[in-house]
């Protein structure tokens, strides 16, 4: 095993008691590393920070809509019982033992964020922007996590002191209150900025300083919207998102080339899926099997070769088809009858991979921040603003591309009525994306979408605490209204 690998084996297990004392000792001789032999050269600082996105994908590649979509009542059953482990989350039934309550993933990846911000400041690169890119993409990856951390569980641990020892103190860690963490985010995503400098960077795959300025936008509407902090969190998130409407980004002419290539140029922040990497995600469970709709219809016009555990449920699927010649509605579910059986099937349209040699291969990237939801977001500001007409400047590029009509929404709107827009909107421009459930919070909307769902919101606006850190760490406290 070389050094690398050590380094990344180690990380796995040492995090938030995730290992008992015997077991974490046993591995010590093969998985110990040192810092003489691990973080000499700047090599060693890149390869870092690959692992690092490999294990924050590894952090997302399942639980992404599990966290942004699955908690809404727009999903169900597809051909296949997807509800088996997904339908606590879609039926507001989650217990600590949970499918995605779990948060040792995304406490792992953030130990690798602070060993590569620890370490890499010591070691002496030829370009000094390419260390200063490192430092800014560890800064971004942890406040993106610590803010996902912050909206699913609440109060949690703050951890940035990379763990290399099970002999470390602070192992098992305390819960710090939500709005700590919420300054963590902030904190990092300033120093994000200060060392991801303009033109750095490759889009999508990774960080530019217009993917920061995204997840800052998201992070000050969600401070202003859901923690009350008013004009200078809308003036923050502003500032932000100013500097991607003046990044050269534009909107593809067509909504169904932007899921249809990953590099496309609409896009501002993804995480990658490739083939060789041999990897899949929640992509997989919205296809339909191969065996479900005859052969002649397999990729046209269904798509074939998944396993079809989750599909969008009737109503939602009115509402995402509600605006007739809306081009995103097929996208985001489409639906045939087998015309010799009446079978009939919906599919989840937007991340269908490769089909190659009679195989799907699931390399749909996650596209997290685009640029639709930067004028999203615009609107979003203007309306908090109570600027109407200016929201509507920036809704109205989002519905040209959607409906191709110019000045779609040209009418006279009360403020509730341009927020009930805005709201639709997002739920169909972004449908399946990892957005929907945090949009209901954000919007105050969850209680009424969610009335007939069992919905409470003083509990199910957080998840319950894992039952697995729970025993691990008795430091830890459970979640109002969740049994240990």
């Amino acid at each position: 095993m070389n050094k690398r690998n050590l380094y990344y084996s180690l990380s796995l297990f040492i995090l938030l008691g995730l290992f008992s004392c015997d077991s974490w000792l046993d591995l010590v001789p093969e998985s110990s590393i040192t810092t003489g032999s691990m973080w000499k050269s700047s090599s060693d600082a890149k390869a870092a920070l690959t692992g690092t996105f490999n294990r924050f994908r590894s952090a997302f590649q399942q639980s992404y809509l599990d966290w942004g979509d699955f908690r809404t009542s727009f999903y169900g059953n597809g051909s296949g019982n997807g509800a088996v482990a997904r339908g606590p989350l879609w039926l507001n039934q989650l217990t600590p033992s949970s499918r995605a309550t779990n948060w040792n993933e995304l406490y792992t990846a953030i130990n690798d964020c602070n060993l590569v911000l620890k370490y890499t400041p010591g070691i002496s690169f030829a370009i000094e922007d390419e260390k200063n890119h490192i430092l800014g993409s560890a800064y971004y990856l942890r406040a993106f996590m610590y803010y996902y951390i912050g909206r699913i569980w609440g109060d949690a641990p703050i951890l940035i002191e990379g763990f290399e020892s099970d002999n470390q103190e602070g192992l098992f860690p305390t819960r710090q209150p939500v709005s700590d963490v919420f300054n963590q985010v902030e904190q990092d995503l300033i120093k994000a900025l200060e060392f991801v400098k303009a033109g750095t960077g490759k889009a999508p795959l990774e960080v530019t300083r217009e993917a920061i300025c995204m997840l800052q936008t998201d992070f000050y509407l969600w401070q202003a919207q859901v923690n009350s902090k008013g004009t200078d969190a809308i003036n923050k998130a502003d500032a932000a998102i100013t500097v991607v409407l003046n990044s050269g980004k534009d909107l593809d002419t067509s909504y169904e080339a932007v899921f249809r290539n990953d590099a496309n140029s609409e896009l501002i922040f993804s995480i990658a899926f490739i083939e060789s990497e041999n990897t899949s995600s929640f992509t997989s469970e919205f296809l339909v099997p191969l065996a479900f709709i005859s052969s002649i219809y397999h990729n046209n016009p269904v798509q074939v070769g998944g396993n079809h555990f989750v599909s969008i449920n009737a109503d939602h699927k009115d509402f995402l088809w509600s605006t007739p010649n809306d081009s995103r509605a097929s996208i985001n579910i489409s639906d045939f009858t087998q015309p010799e059986d009446s079978v009939y099937v919906k599919w989840i349209n937007k991340y269908i991979g490769t089909w190659k040699s009679g195989t799907r291969i699931w390399d749909s990237d996650i596209k997290v921040y685009r640029f639709a939801e930067a004028l999203l977001f615009k609107a979003e500001i203007e309306i908090a603003r109570n600027n109407i007409s200016g929201a509507l400047t920036y809704l109205n590029r989002i519905a040209k591309r959607a409906y191709g009509v110019d000045d779609f929404y040209s009418g006279t709107y009360s403020q509730i009525e341009i927020e009930n827009i805005l709201v639709d909107e997002r739920l169909k421009e972004l449908a399946t994306e990892g957005k929907s459930w945090f949009d209901l919070i954000r919007t105050g909307q969850a209680a009424t979408v969610l009335k007939n769902k069992g919905y409470t919101e003083n509990k199910h606006r957080v998840f319950p605490i894992p039952g697995i850190q729970m025993q691990l760490n008795r430091n830890l406290e459970q979640n109002p209204g969740y049994a240990n």
